[in-house]
């Protein structure tokens, strides 16, 4: 059964850029209330998701990550998508960072996975 939540992601998509930025309301560069609503509904969504997150689950958020910092809401779906990780499938978690829509995302997945790999290494 998919949650409520991963599902409500799925259907907004990746945030819009610009939710760090310092444009004031009234600025040519502040955002619209449409991309101020879209913003909210993401983090109420990504805040309301269950952890841990099934794989098929963790394979919609990986296509919806920012793009950009969002206040730590980037980190939040980070350890969404992080609760699926299993040592004896490093392979098929890399695999699944490598769908990620987010160049930032990916990158901190990544380094993430490696630090891992590191180590246990030791």
């Amino acid at each position: 059964m998919m949650q409520e939540a991963v599902l409500k992601v799925k259907e907004l998509g990746a945030p819009p850029e610009g939710f760090e930025g310092d444009a004031f309301p009234g600025d040519e560069g502040f955002p619209s209330d449409e991309t101020l609503d879209l913003w909210e509904e993401y983090q109420d969504a990504v805040d309301s998701i269950t952890r841990p997150v099934s794989w098929k689950e963790a394979e919609i958020l990986i296509k919806c990550c920012p793009t950009d910092h969002m206040a730590g809401i980037e980190w939040t779906i980070l350890h969404c998508i992080e609760s699926v990780f299993n040592p004896e499938a490093i392979e098929d978690f890399r695999t699944l960072i490598e769908k990620c829509n987010s160049n930032m995302m990916k990158n901190m997945l990544l380094e993430r996975l490696q630090n891992y790999i590191r180590d246990r290494e030791g």
